[in-house]
């Protein structure tokens, strides 16, 4: 009884002992086998598959006496055939190996009155490549023109001559003497009586004359958008410039929106012009601007005849 009551008192264990002492034996167990199971995998894999090398060695052939395939030209139809590109239809456009798009350019091309005169032309087409045209060039036939083609390009060509000729024997009607137009003053008909401008180049005119409060110099027009340099130059002979009716601006009493509208001022230098104005009260002269350095030198030169103090 004292020996089975030792055993119990000394080698009994509850539940988390005997859990512990399961995984104690198994890492001691692993760690007993581990370096019989690392010398096992060292050496399987050292040992080369000589099987293996000895069956693609029997096997192998020099590449100099392997057969050689012979790729079957069955599978690539060849669709080319001769075509003129001023009579082919779309589709036969497409049999060629064209693309749906240049198929479309080329027949686009031809129903505005375009016509291929020589292999070149074909060429031109937008979307064909080199190498397509390189491919397509030995059959494009161009057939000579019809006589119906031929008649009509004749006519065509004695119609324009004639009115050729019509013209150079008719002199060019020049009048006398060509209207003077005052800048400042011109209203839309005037500008427009004028050769070279239309109601458009009127309007723009007149629009930006406003904007600057008139012109005081012939050139300003250079500064008008899309106004071709030789309109300028055949027009400016015939305009005339009255500074008196420039509309200026008093720079101690005006409205932010009256400069911040013009064409030469631009919003920083309108707004240094207002800083100055609200810390000094007034403008004694306009050279003001320039000698506080208000504006540069070049804005002054334009904007200054626009500006008065009083």
């Amino acid at each position: 009884m004292k020996l089975k009551r030792f055993f119990i008192e000394y080698f009994s264990m509850n539940r988390m002992q005997l859990s512990g002492t399961m995984v104690l034996v198994f890492l001691i167990i692993f760690v007993s086998l581990l370096p019989r199971l690392v010398a096992n995998y060292k050496a399987n894999r050292s040992q080369p598959d000589f099987a293996r090398l000895d069956s693609i060695v029997a096997n192998y052939v020099p590449l100099d006496k392997a057969p050689v395939l012979q790729q079957s030209n069955t599978d690539i139809p060849d669709t080319v055939f001769v075509f003129d590109p001023n009579t082919a239809t779309y589709d036969d456009f497409l049999c060629l190996g064209l693309s749906e798009r240049i198929s479309a350019n080329i027949i686009k091309y031809r129903n505005s009155g375009g016509r291929f005169k020589t292999p070149t032309d074909f060429a031109k087409i937008y979307g064909i490549s080199d190498s397509v045209y390189s491919r397509l060039e030995p059959y494009i036939s161009i057939a000579a023109k019809t006589p119906a083609e031929s008649k009509k390009q004749t006519a065509k060509k004695k119609y324009t001559d004639n009115k050729k000729s019509e013209q150079s024997a008719r002199p060019a009607y020049e009048p006398k003497e060509k209207p003077i137009v005052e800048l400042n003053s011109a209203d839309s008909a005037q500008l427009v009586a004028l050769r070279g401008i239309g109601s458009v180049l009127a309007r723009r005119i007149i629009t930006y004359r406003e904007m600057l409060g008139g012109f005081y110099s012939v050139e300003q027009l250079r500064e008008i958008r899309n106004l071709p340099p030789e309109t300028y130059a055949s027009l400016y002979p015939q305009f005339t410039i009255d500074t008196a009716k420039i509309v200026k601006i008093d720079l101690n009493d005006f409205k932010y929106k009256q400069l911040s509208s013009h064409p030469y001022l631009a919003i920083t230098q309108l707004n240094a012009i207002m800083s100055y104005k609200r810390v000094q009260g007034k403008f004694n002269a306009v050279d003001d601007l320039l000698k506080y350095k208000l504006v540069d030198t070049l804005t002054y030169e334009k904007l200054s005849p626009y500006l008065e103090v009083r």
